[in-house]
C-alpha cells in the first residue's frame, strides 16, 4: 500500500518508516507542522512528498498513519477518516483529553497502534489463561524521564498536549494488556503525583478490580531508580511472570520445559519482533486488505481512555473509587 505518515518525531524515524520500507509498503508522503523539517526526515527516508500542509497526507495513498502529539489525533483521524482513508493512530488515542468518542463508530478501518497485543509472550499468556484464572495481577514500570526545556519531547509534560502524564504515556500499553487480557473492570482507584510544572504527573498509582473478584494494582512512574518493567499474575497455586515485559522472558508458563540450574523449569524466551511496529504494520495492512478488525480498533483503545480519565477523576476525589461504565 502507499502510505502518508503525520509526524516526523522518534516513533516515526526509529520505528514506523524503517517498518514500512522492511514490509515492502510505500511511505509516499509526510506531513508536520515544520514543513522544513518534514522535508528533512521525507528526504532521509526516501518518501516522496513533504510538507506543512495536512492536505499532503490524502492526496494518492492507501492508509494513514498519524504519529503527532496526542492532541492531534483525533482531528487528523476525523479528516483521514472524512476522505475515505483507513487510519492507524499512536497510542494513546486521546488519553485524558476525552476526545476519542469522536472516532467511536470508526469500524474496522481504524486502528490504534497497541503493538504489545501481538507480542509472542502476550499471546502465550493468553493461552495460560484459558485454563486459569488469576487472582491477582502486579504491574510495575519505571523509566528516567526528565526532559529540559529545548527537549523535544518536552510536549509529553504537558496534559492539554500529550493527554496526561506517564500513565497516558508508558501506562496505556499495560491498561491496554489488562483490558485485552481480561476485560473491563467495574472500578478504579488511582493517585497520581510528582506533576510537572505543566500538571503532567510522574508517578500513577492504579488499582482496578473486576466483578469476577481478580484486582490489578499498578505503579508506574517516570523516575530515578533502576528500570522496571513487569507484569506478575497469582492465583491457584501458580505464578506467571513476564520480566521484562518486552523481553519475551516467561516464568511460571505451564507445560513441559526444560529444568534450569536449580531444577526448577527455566523460563520461556519468546522474543518479540526487533521493530514492534512492523507487525503492527503488517496486521493493520492485512486488515484493510481483508475487511477485517486491525489487532486493536478503536473501539477498544475507547476503553482504554476510559481508564484514564475514571483515574483522574479518582484521584481528584481523593482517591475514591470509580465506576467508569456505570
Amino acid at each position: 500500500m502507499k502510505w502518508s505518515i503525520a509526524g516526523y518525531g522518534d516513533i516515526v524515524t526509529r520505528r514506523v518508516l524503517p517498518a514500512l520500507h522492511a514490509l515492502g509498503e510505500e511511505p509516499v508522503a509526510l506531513w508536520g507542522r515544520d514543513p522544513r523539517r518534514a522535508a528533512r526526515t521525507a528526504e532521509r527516508f526516501s518518501v516522496a512528498r513533504s510538507g506543512g500542509d495536512p492536505d499532503v497526507l490524502l492526496a494518492d495513498v492507501d492508509a494513514v498513519y498519524v504519529a503527532t502529539p496526542v492532541v492531534g489525533h483525533v482531528p487528523l483521524a476525523r479528516a483521514v477518516l472524512a476522505a475515505g482513508l483507513p487510519v492507524l493512530i499512536e497510542k494513546p488515542l486521546a488519553g485524558g483529553l476525552g476526545t476519542g468518542g469522536a472516532l467511536g463508530t470508526a469500524g474496522p478501518r481504524a486502528g490504534v497502534a497497541y503493538y504489545r497485543r501481538l507480542a509472542p509472550a502476550v499471546r502465550r499468556l493468553r493461552q495460560e489463561l484459558g485454563g486459569w484464572t488469576p487472582d491477582r495481577v502486579e504491574v510495575r514500570f519505571r523509566c528516567a524521564f526528565a526532559p529540559g526545556p529545548d527537549d523535544p519531547m518536552r510536549w509529553r509534560t504537558d496534559p492539554a498536549v500529550s493527554g496526561g502524564g506517564v500513565l497516558a504515556d508508558a501506562g496505556s500499553h499495560r491498561i491496554d494488556l489488562l483490558l485485552h487480557l481480561f476485560g473491563r473492570p467495574y472500578e478504579i482507584t488511582a493517585r497520581l503525583g510528582g506533576r510537572f510544572p505543566r500538571g503532567a504527573e510522574r508517578q500513577a498509582e492504579v488499582a482496578l478490580r473486576w466483578r469476577s473478584g481478580l484486582r490489578a494494582h499498578c505503579l508506574v512512574e517516570w523516575g530515578d531508580g533502576p528500570p522496571v518493567d513487569r507484569m506478575r499474575l497469582t492465583g491457584g497455586g501458580r505464578t506467571v511472570t513476564l520480566d521484562p515485559l518486552d523481553s519475551g522472558r516467561v516464568e511460571g508458563a505451564a507445560g513441559p520445559r526444560t529444568k534450569g540450574a536449580a531444577g526448577a523449569p527455566a523460563p520461556l524466551f519468546l522474543p518479540p519482533a526487533a521493530n514492534p511496529h512492523q507487525p503492527l504494520l503488517a496486521d493493520f495492512a492485512t486488515a484493510v486488505a481483508t475487511g477485517a478488525d486491525p489487532v486493536c480498533p478503536v473501539a477498544e483503545a475507547l476503553l482504554v481512555d476510559d481508564v484514564i480519565i475514571a483515574a483522574e477523576r479518582s484521584d481528584a476525589a481523593g482517591g475514591r473509587a470509580v465506576r467508569p461504565w456505570g
